[in-house]
């Protein structure tokens, strides 16, 4: 039997932050204890960096590869089942970005469906 996904939301990530300034450090720390998640210096669900590291430093295959906070609340709107144009309400951004982030994480994810993703996300979590 197939366990069903959890909404991200309801998970516990562990989390390293890297990134040169260190008030974003502070500010993107507290966003992340706020939200009830663990930040970790080393075997980190998710790394944080700064935006200015573009794609282009990232591996695809990697299984440690940067989602953006953006991208996790993408990520969590689509676990909740909105399309989207439901997402785009939600987070009272463009559809057409909305598209960016989502083909973002399918390729950062190695995924080619919404339902990929959800299960290749779910799979890098250590501590659910």
């Amino acid at each position: 039997m197939i366990e069903a996904v959890k909404p991200l939301a309801a998970r516990r990530l562990r989390i390293a932050i890297r990134v040169e300034d260190a008030a974003l450090a502070d500010e993107l720390r507290r966003l992340v204890l706020d939200a009830g998640h663990e930040l970790v210096d080393a075997d980190a669900d998710i790394v944080m960096q700064a935006a200015n590291a573009g794609f282009a430093a990232l591996a695809e295959a990697e299984p440690r590869t940067l989602l953006t906070p953006r991208e996790m609340e993408v990520l969590g709107a689509i676990g909740d089942g909105l399309t989207n144009k439901g997402i785009a309400r939600k987070l009272g951004i463009s559809l057409h970005t909305v598209k960016f982030h989502v083909e973002s994480l399918f390729r950062k994810l190695g995924a080619r469906t919404r339902t990929e993703a959800l299960a290749r996300a779910a799979e890098r979590r250590m501590d659910v």
